[in-house]
């Protein structure tokens, strides 16, 4: 009877110690949590922290140097996600820094990451004439990141919007990250301009409007519109890539549009839709990281083109 027990006994915790080798083995793996790295409104210093593996990339520091000077309260750090991939931490969400694909225009449009919004450099120079295919620096906007930022649908982003008084006119701006104060101030300098220059009135007599949650022409991509951060002027004015032949594209020149208003827009934190190969010449839309990062990042290869007499 004892030996039957013993055997009994031996035979259980045989089993038991088979269970626990399988389980062990057939279990799926755990994923540790990502790594965190918070911000201490020293950007040097957080780039520094990442491990040697991210040291490379040179223009981490100027993009997240060009964010927080655009949107100073959105970042909060850092993240190296479980698959090595880092994520930037902005306005209480989380988007991968470089996701590492090859995309092509469109799918750099469609599916930008952090860096691709950073792809081409915004030119300061002006006038500016042709300009090389594609180029287009500016619209890749993350749709969810301005979301984040001014509101994260057509009744938030309204709920955000202030009255405005632009060169003569009240339109709805959005009030949050300093847009509604940077167009106040860009229609400060364009009165002051206008009282020298009234020929160029008629560039801000009639306006094509501000706040309108919709679509990007011909895409599923929100227009800049949809979060109260963008504005056209008179559309009799205007030109857009859309009205064009494509044969017009290669030789379009942007510079019959007043340099003085672009100036004025882009000194308070806006880029010009008439900079795009795609070119949208109404068209300002409030993007002081993509500016702070045109002052800050040097050119690697000339980005414009000057027509040829």
């Amino acid at each position: 009877m004892h030996y039957l027990a013993r055997s009994l006994r031996g035979g259980f915790l045989i089993n038991l110690f088979a269970l626990l080798v399988a389980n062990l083995f057939s279990a799926e793996p755990v994923l540790s949590k990502n790594q965190r790295f918070e911000y201490h409104d020293d950007i040097q210093a957080l780039a520094r922290s990442l491990p040697d593996s991210f040291h490379h990339d040179e223009k981490l520091v100027s993009i997240l140097t060009a964010l927080t000077a655009g949107y100073p309260e959105a970042l909060q750090g850092l993240e190296i996600s479980s698959d090595q991939r880092l994520v930037v931490c902005l306005a209480g969400q989380k988007f991968i820094y470089d996701d590492g694909l090859t995309k092509t225009f469109e799918e750099r449009l469609d599916h930008p990451d952090i860096k691709d919004m950073f792809y081409q450099t915004y030119p300061l120079a002006n006038p500016t004439d042709r300009l090389p295919k594609d180029f287009d620096p500016g619209r890749y906007r993350i749709e969810a990141l301005f979301m984040a930022l001014y509101g994260e649908s057509e009744s938030a982003v309204a709920k955000n919007c202030v009255a405005v008084e632009f060169c003569g006119h009240s339109v709805k701006f959005n009030a949050r990250c300093g847009a509604a104060d940077a167009l106040r101030a860009v229609s400060g300098d364009l009165t002051t301009l206008l009282a020298h220059k009234p020929e160029l009135r008629a560039y801000v007599n009639k306006l094509a409007g501000t706040f309108n949650w919709r679509k990007i022409a011909g895409t599923e991509r929100l227009s800049e519109h949809s979060f109260g951060t963008a504005i056209d002027l008179n559309v009799e004015k205007a030109a857009y890539w859309r009205w064009q032949s494509p044969t017009q594209m290669e030789t379009f020149s942007r510079k019959n549009w007043p340099t003085e208003i672009i100036e004025n827009f882009e000194r308070h934190g806006f880029i010009w839709g008439g900079k795009w190969w795609h070119f949208d010449t109404m068209h300002f839309e409030y993007r002081p990281e993509i500016i702070a990062y045109a002052k800050s990042a040097p050119a690697r290869i000339p980005e414009t083109q000057t027509a040829h007499p």
